[in-house]
């Protein structure tokens, strides 16, 4: 037993060893490999992240710098996990211990990649965000740690430019929506704050848990937010001039007696429900763009293909539905601009060809029509064959 112990010891000093350098920053400390490139770059990316989460949770400054510890690869990184946690993960980890000196957050760069691109991304965002939080809170209320995780998950950072962007758009809307129209897996708000780990399977809490922070911090009634804000202090002031020691639950109750002062469990029960019926998806998006387009309301379904390009650009339908719109309202050349967009992303090209083709016929561009609807022919004649040679007889020599 002895001897498994010591091969362990050994095995963990070794990944640990080849992290030779060290860099110091405002608020971490970085044990990195030997010869990684671009560690400062991602150390900024790192402080850039906590800084938003400064701005939100404005918790007490002091204590010691954040320890991150950085491996060779992954093979490394699973080496390490095995002789700590006893198996591997796919996934970043912040290692969590009584002492916060101890704890620690365990990275690994992605392979063939430098700097913040190295390890950029919503794992990133996650276990950065459980470092900050069990820094000063020991164990911050469920609903806290997890619907935040989800929350800060969007957050994109860019080295060019040292910019930090948002997004607005988050996957879990969808599913959100869906369990709230699930009476055997919908959790009100009051369930969400009140949960206590193990309580709920994470499946159906992370994503309302995600939900109800949107809420607060989305909404348009203030007392919502002022509520979240209130909920900070408390747990931040219940750490004195140290970290938090409250349990979970005191926590979770601190906060829901809290809650309890500003509405009621209906009142934020109807106001939440009215708030996430009113967040459109982005199948709601699409669909309202062709219904729109359908009903030649062409503002409308411009307006909506528009929302949904900007959370999916690369989604070739409504691309091509916004080249429909853009046809049908007589606007040639923003329907080709459209049309070719759709076809770079990816879009059936006989059917887009086909539509070029009806575009340029309409503007006169004779030339362009054929090539345009004889390509459409020869990618798929079985559709647009006879009907192509009907519009391709009839246009001038």
């Amino acid at each position: 037993m002895k001897k498994t112990l010591i091969a362990l010891s050994l095995a963990i000093l070794a990944c640990v060893s080849a992290a030779a350098e060290i860099l110091e920053t405002d608020h971490y400390s970085i044990e990195y490999p030997e010869g990684f490139q671009g560690m400062e770059e991602a150390s900024r990316g790192f402080e850039a992240i906590r800084s938003s989460f400064d701005e939100l949770f404005r918790f007490a400054g002091g204590g010691s710098l954040g320890k991150v510890l950085v491996l060779a690869d992954k093979a490394a990184y699973d080496e390490y996990l095995a002789g700590i946690i006893g198996t591997p993960r796919n996934q970043y980890l912040f290692l969590k211990y009584a002492d916060p000196e101890a704890s620690r957050l365990v990275l690994y760069p992605a392979q063939g990649k430098s700097g913040y691109a190295a390890f950029s991304g919503p794992d990133l965002n996650r276990q950065l965000l459980l470092q900050y939080l069990y820094r000063r809170i020991n164990e911050p209320p469920l609903w806290i740690r997890e619907g935040f995780q989800a929350y800060f998950e969007n957050l994109v950072y860019d080295p060019s430019s040292g910019t930090l962007s948002t997004g607005g758009y988050s996957p879990w809307l969808e599913t959100a929506k869906n369990l709230a129209s699930d009476g055997s897996r919908y959790l009100s708000p009051e369930d969400v704050l009140s949960a206590l780990a193990a309580q709920y399977e994470s499946a159906a809490f992370y994503p309302q848990a995600w939900s109800l922070v949107k809420f607060f911090l989305s909404t348009e009634r203030g007392d919502y937010l002022r509520f979240l804000h209130e909920s900070f202090v408390l747990l931040d002031s219940a750490g004195g001039e140290g970290r938090n020691l409250l349990s979970q639950a005191e926590n979770t109750d601190l906060v829901l007696e809290r809650f309890a002062r500003f509405t009621g469990p209906s009142g934020a029960e109807r106001d939440f429900t009215l708030w996430l019926e009113r967040q459109k998806t982005y199948a709601q998006m699409v669909q309202e763009g062709m219904d729109a387009y359908s009903a030649g309301s062409w503002a409308q379904a411009r307006a909506s293909f528009a929302a949904a390009f900007a959370v999916h650009p690369e989604d070739p339908m409504p691309l091509y539905y916004r080249g429909l719109t853009e046809y049908a309202a007589k606007e040639y050349a923003e329907a080709d601009r459209w049309y070719k967009k759709a076809l770079e992303a990816g879009a059936e090209p006989s059917t887009v060809n086909w539509a070029l083709g009806l575009s340029a016929m309409a503007e006169g561009r004779n030339a362009e029509a054929r090539a345009y609807l004889t390509t459409a022919k020869t990618a798929n004649p079985a559709r647009y064959g006879e009907r192509a040679d009907k519009l391709l007889k009839s246009l001038p020599k």
